[in-house]
């Protein structure tokens, strides 16, 4: 074999690879030239951009048109009234603002096979005096690249696809409302269903540290009311009802008079200046004829009433929006689920037993006395006496911190099963009163300080009696 012959066959293995590379079969007759690039091959400058517009063909074998154009701001062709996200849009733009090409095939003459004779999708932007076409061809899934054509005799294949961002529908712009993550919110008002403001007050009446929330004065628990926010500020609004609602909208979606408004007082974390935002829900009129509380039954139940409501939907704005959002009835649920018992301590012990200095317990007419040997606050295995010994209290803990209300109804109080009083190692040593009475073989009712709380399990008041025996009958 001669030097020349060599040459010639590396020179046909080199095309033959790389001819494989992007996809194209050299067995075609109609054969172009290809090479390796990695330059800029097209460039859109920042902010020219006056129009976009685009059609391509969906999973389905649909045809989706979309066409924005900028008056200021960028406005819908179909619609000026929708709201577009400028953001949102110039994600599309930027695709373009500098195009990359991985290899290049030039002189192209049948662009059939790279699918850019019938493309999937074609793009138009006008920026200044100028207008692009560019057309969006096969996808390569041997090289995960994507065929471009610029109307300029190449063909181009880029590893960014245009299509991860313009095969979208009207709904992907939708410049929808923010409701910001809140933290060490000021206040949050109700009205409607309830008419009530929670407050914060660092200083206010509570045995326990955390507690920085109270409704009329009473302690409410912080982690539910962050639960609650969170939920608020985490929904996903992404479907909508309407996008430029007018009062007759207002009505029909029952927001005129919404069921429930939630007003949040917080402040910015950038700025920290006080910032307000307003949330009303609502059902339907026609929805709103069956009680919600007969509604939120159902929905807690496990039997098929709540299969009723699957597919019901209610509406949600913000603000003065003109966007009214559908939510589900279980979104709905957990915004109304915004009363004093809603938010309250479930725990009946209403302080942490790291500040129990001394417990009296009360059982079977009989009182015993825990005293800790410790400083308040610090490890409470083996530091408490009952009489003269030592006394591990860790079960008896784990007991009286677990009674939990399942209930906040009140009930008819049979025979006191187990009587304690927590003297608390607080500034006055304030005392603590918890009695729990047999209601039925179930449950107890629990009193604190002479008022009902509500009912516990009867397994937890046998758990603590249990705690209380293991150390007291030893």
């Amino acid at each position: 074999m001669t030097r020349k012959t060599r040459l010639i066959l590396l020179s046909g293995i080199l095309v033959v690879t790389v001819g494989a590379a992007v996809g194209v079969s050299l067995s075609e007759k109609a054969r172009e030239d290809i090479r390796e690039s990695g330059e800029v091959v097209f460039e859109l400058p920042a902010d020219t951009a006056t129009a976009v517009s685009w059609t391509y063909t969906d999973e389905d074998g649909g045809t989706v048109s979309l066409s924005f154009h900028k008056d200021g701001d960028w406005l819908y062709d179909g619609d000026e009234a929708f709201p577009v996200d400028a953001e949102k849009l110039q994600e599309l733009l930027d695709q373009f603002a500098q195009l990359r090409a991985a290899f290049v095939i030039e002189d192209v003459t049948d662009y059939a096979q790279y699918g850019l004779e019938d493309p999937i999708c074609s793009i138009d932007i006008t920026a200044g005096e100028t207008d692009y076409e560019i057309l969006v061809g096969d996808y390569s899934e041997m090289d995960s690249q994507r065929y471009l054509s610029l109307g300029d005799g190449s063909v181009y294949l880029v590893n960014e696809d245009p299509m991860d961002v313009y095969e979208a529908t009207l709904d992907d712009f939708l410049r929808g409302d923010d409701i910001p993550a809140f933290a060490e919110v000021e206040s949050v008002a109700f009205s409607g269903a309830e008419d009530q403001t929670i407050r914060r007050d660092e200083n206010g009446d509570s045995y326990r540290k955390e507690d920085d929330y109270y409704l009329d004065g009473r302690p409410l628990d912080t982690d539910k009311l962050d639960s609650y926010l969170s939920h608020l500020s985490g929904m996903g609004l992404n479907d909508y009802a309407t996008y430029k609602a007018a009062e007759a909208d207002l009505a029909e979606y029952g927001l005129d008079d919404p069921e429930l408004t939630v007003t949040v007082e917080y402040p910015d974390l950038e700025t920290e200046e006080t910032e307000i935002i307003t949330v009303a829900v609502s059902r339907a009129p026609a929805d709103r004829e069956t009680p919600w509380s007969e509604v939120a039954a159902a929905l807690g139940s496990e039997d098929e009433d709540a299969s009723a409501y699957e597919d019901s939907v209610a509406y949600l704005r913000v603000g003065e929006s003109t966007i009214i959002y559908e939510i589900s009835y279980e979104d709905l649920a957990q915004i109304m689920a915004c009363t004093y018992d809603d938010l309250r301590h479930s725990e009946i012990l209403p302080a942490e037993f790291e500040d129990v200095q001394s417990l009296t317990v009360t059982l079977d007419g009989q009182s015993y006395t825990f005293t800790r040997t410790a400083e308040a606050g610090e490890d409470t295995d083996a530091q408490w006496t009952y009489g003269e010994e030592e006394a591990d209290l860790s079960g008896v803990e784990n007991a009286l911190t677990a009674l939990s209300a399942s209930s906040f109804e009140s009930g008819t109080a049979g025979e006191a099963e187990i009587s304690l009083t927590a003297v608390l190692d607080l500034d006055g040593s304030p005392e603590i009163g918890i009695t729990l009475y047999r209601a039925d073989g179930e449950s107890c009712i629990a009193e604190v300080d002479g008022e009902q709380i509500g009912t516990v399990p009867r397994s937890q008041a046998v758990d603590l009696i249990e705690a209380v025996n293991a150390i007291v009958l030893n």
